[in-house]
């Protein structure tokens, strides 16, 4: 019973340690931000029809 209980309180810590860090990893990584919208730029190089 004592190594069970042993184990089983390290598996416990095992896990706290894991979530605090997927939390801790959740706070503190951002996202990349959204891409700038981009304009067309017309192309003006031909002769306008007339």
């Amino acid at each position: 019973m004592h190594w069970f209980s042993t184990g089983l309180l390290i598996a416990l810590t095992a896990g706290t340690a894991a979530w605090t860090g997927f939390l801790l990893r959740r706070l503190f990584v951002v996202e990349p931000a959204a891409p700038a919208p981009t304009t067309a730029v017309a192309d003006n190089s031909e002769e306008p029809d007339a």
